[in-house]
């Protein structure tokens, strides 16, 4: 990626047959550089089919679990084959209450945002120790595209049924990012020092947070955001072909009726000053859905 010695890790050749992007005018009027972006995944018999999301992210549970020093470790020892298996038991020692957002968060700030992962959500459980992050995700966005300046960008991913929930909680979760921000920022920086950091990582992120005598240097910080809810269509009132059209246009919809909202909450909370990458996708029910991928995922897709 120009402008930055970190490339991207996503395996991301099957994306567009995984996610559907839902074109929409609808703009967030930021002074800053904004993406408001809207997916949704196959639809079968009027419900979303997992398995292709199923097999995208068992393809790339290695990437989002290690570092790249970590995978070329097993390259070097010629034990690629162990990295989706390994992935998974870590994944499986590790996860809490989250885990399918703060996987997509990841992929779609890689594959749709072009910003290379620093830290993920199991990654800064690992690297934070006794500090704790209030991030999902830490990713570098380098000048050119969609930003002005070097950029860290904080992720953020809320899986709730109500999309105005949703995005209240990550309101909320964002304030207590801004608010640990030097801490986040310190994280970010220790990746210089450990060994799980390869060294194009290591001197990206020495040149962006560690000042250099003489160097006129900075950075700016930004957020992102992925939102899961409920669609919130009955399968029973359509047919297969008037769903499909529903679809697209409920989701136009939900993300017309809430944009001004979330303006309106980036201005009241002050955040006025920072960049925003907003990621959305429905679900059929978040309060089973989640976690039935996430079965699937580290149970080899049963």
């Amino acid at each position: 990626m120009a402008g930055t010695g970190i490339t991207r890790t996503l395996k991301g050749a099957t994306f567009d047959d995984t996610f559907t992007e839902v074109q929409h005018p609808t703009s967030l009027g930021l002074l800053n550089s904004e993406q408001l972006r809207l997916f949704h995944l196959a639809v079968q018999n009027n419900r979303f089919n997992y398995t292709s999301l199923t097999k995208f992210i068992r393809r790339n549970l290695g990437s989002y679990v290690f570092s790249r020093a970590e995978i070329e470790d097993y390259r070097r020892s010629d034990d690629v084959e162990s990295i989706a298996l390994e992935a998974v038991e870590r994944l499986r020692s590790q996860q809490g209450d989250g885990g399918i957002g703060e996987i997509l968060l990841y992929v779609l700030l890689e594959q749709i945002l072009e910003a290379p992962k620093v830290l993920s959500k199991i990654e800064l459980e690992r690297a934070a120790g006794q500090v704790t992050s209030r991030c999902d995700a830490i990713h570098v966005l380098a000048p050119g595209g969609q930003a002005s300046t070097n950029c860290l960008v904080f992720g953020t991913s809320n899986v709730v049924g109500d999309i105005e929930d949703a995005i209240d909680q990550a309101f909320d979760r964002v304030v207590a990012i801004r608010n640990n921000q030097v801490t986040e920022c310190q994280l970010a920086e220790q990746t210089i020092f450990t060994k799980t950091t390869d060294p194009a990582t290591a001197n990206t992120i020495k040149d962006l947070l560690v000042p250099q005598r003489g160097a006129n240097t900075g950075y700016d910080t930004a957020f992102s955001m992925f939102l899961g809810y409920n669609l919130g269509l009955a399968p029973g009132n359509y047919s297969n072909e008037a769903y499909r059209a529903q679809l697209d246009q409920k989701m136009r919809l939900d993300i017309s009726h809430h944009a001004s909202y979330i303006t309106q909450q980036i201005q009241d909370r002050g955040l006025g000053a920072y960049s925003f990458y907003i990621y959305v996708l429905p679900l059929d029910d978040v309060s089973v859905d989640p976690g039935e991928i996430m079965t699937r995922v580290l149970n080899g897709g049963a």
